[in-house]
Formats: C-alpha cells, structure tokens, sequence
C-alpha cells in the first residue's frame, strides 16, 4: 500500500503526481498489485491525477491499471475526478486509434 502523505505534502502539482507514479511503476514493475491510500487528504487537483495515474496509460493499458492499481480511504470527488479523468483519456486514446 502506497499512503499518499507520506510521499508527498499535498497531491496538488504535477511533481506532486510525478513521484506517486514513480512509487506506483516499482509496484507494476514487479507485478504487484498496488493500493493507494488517501488517507488525511481532502482534496486533489487534476493535474496531480493526471501525473500520478493518468501518465500510467504511456506504459500499461487500461485493463491493466485497473486490474492491479485500487483506492481506499477517498473521498466522493476524488474518485469522481479519477473516474472522469480515466474515462476521458481512455476515449481519446481509442479515438486516435480508431481514426
């Protein structure tokens, strides 16, 4: 498990996001199942989902990251904003390769 604040001091810059993923491609690296903890976080910005989590569709597929990647102690919007963010990419990308 990967709790969030002990990596990092809030989950709102890109740097932010960069070094959750880092921690997140070790885990898949190895084929370990990754759960991250949001525990004492209230709020994220988009930019840091798109960093820690979005990027990961640069090197697994979607299936993948949802098979082997899960979220507890979250609240509504943060699983909202990660579920709208998901979504969006994932049909841009198939987009592109359907053109």
């Amino acid at each position: 498990m990967i709790r969030v604040l002990d990596h990092v001091d809030r989950c709102y810059s890109n740097s932010d996001g960069d070094d959750v993923r880092s921690l997140i491609f070790e885990q898949f690296e190895t084929g370990t199942k990754t759960t991250i903890s949001f525990d004492g976080v209230d709020s994220v910005s988009s930019s840091f989902i798109n960093s820690a989590f979005i990027d990961l569709l640069d090197q697994y597929s979607f299936d993948y990251i949802r098979q082997n990647l899960s979220f507890i102690d979250s609240t509504k919007s943060i699983n909202e904003l990660i579920k709208k963010r998901f979504s969006f990419e994932v049909n841009e990308r198939n987009k592109l390769l359907n053109v």
